[in-house]
């Protein structure tokens, strides 16, 4: 498993003035911002397809030392000496973003480039490159459905549920049709919702049976939304589904074995593995089919 590494799959989102020509522009024509001791920009970017419409971005997010100090020998003399090198990178992680899917897969370098602060840099580098101007960019993580409702199920009762979710571009899904039309109708960029229960006994929450219907759920969509039907009053439960397929965040806190426990849906991330050093075609080819999964699974659909 040496020459193999984990890629995390999540949703880029658009703010602002921020458009899709904007996004993959901030990418191909970098900028570079600078964090603690280190720079960061995108290197390596291309844009695969036909320009007004791509199939798929590569690129690397590229974390480098602009002033950095190695230990060298110096051959004349024989010993050891230090040298200054500007611009050494220290981790550079390749991703594809896929337009089709408002996708996106990252490597993560433990240690060293790690999920988060790919995803904080993913989105200073593009808002940086229009001076933060009425832009903003944000990565959201695709949750494991399954992996969530099996930590859901322990739960013995739901006290509190949280969740903010951000309008779907291109995608929609079926659970959450009602709360997607909503978003658009109102012109909103972001809603939040917050439910909590009465002191005794918990929310009434149907998301673990929603969930179930769909990762069980063979047919077509007319017949998963009849099946859907009975259970689809809540609308807290369609914001934390939707925050699950990448659409925004939630937070869950219940109870297990008398003690008070918190999941919040980032936490069960869709990842993969894959090799260290792809080529685009390979890693676009592979994320398109964990994101096309997802659709199909979920029941997302344009």
């Amino acid at each position: 498993m040496k020459n193999t590494a984990r890629y995390y799959l999540g949703r880029v989102h658009k703010a602002g003035h921020l458009d899709q020509e904007g996004l993959i522009g901030a990418i191909v024509n970098a900028v570079s911002i600078e964090r603690r001791n280190f720079n960061f920009t995108f290197t390596d970017a291309k844009v695969f397809g036909n320009k007004d419409s791509p199939n798929f971005i590569f690129a690397r997010l590229a974390k480098y030392n602009p002033r950095a100090a190695v230990d060298v020998v110096r051959q004349e003399d024989h010993k050891e000496a230090t040298a200054n090198i500007d611009n050494l990178i220290d981790a550079s992680s390749p991703f594809v973003f896929i337009p089709r899917f408002s996708g996106i897969a990252y490597q993560h370098i433990s240690g060293r480039l790690e999920k988060d602060v790919f995803e904080r840099a993913f989105s200073g580098l593009i808002s940086k490159k229009y001076d933060n101007f009425f832009v903003s960019c944000e990565i959201e993580p695709i949750t494991d459905l399954r992996t969530f409702i099996a930590r859901l199920s322990k739960l013995e009762a739901v006290k509190r549920l949280q969740a903010t979710v951000k309008p779907p571009n291109p995608l929609f899904g079926v659970c959450w049709a009602s709360l997607k039309d909503y978003l658009i109708s109102r012109n909103l960029e972001e809603v939040s919702v917050k439910e909590e229960a009465q002191p005794k006994g918990g929310i009434n929450t149907n998301i673990q049976k929603i969930a179930e219907i769909m990762i069980q759920g063979e047919g077509r969509i007319d017949e998963v939304k009849k099946l859907l039907e009975p259970y689809m009053q809540g609308i807290g439960d369609a914001a934390v589904l939707m925050a699950a397929d990448g659409y925004g965040k939630a937070r869950i806190e219940g109870v297990e074995d008398k003690k008070t426990v918190i999941i919040h849906t980032r936490e069960n991330q869709k990842s993969f593995v894959f090799g260290k050093e792809p080529t685009p075609d390979e890693l676009y080819e592979r994320a398109f089919a964990e994101l096309q999964a997802i659709n199909d699974e979920r029941y997302l659909d344009h």
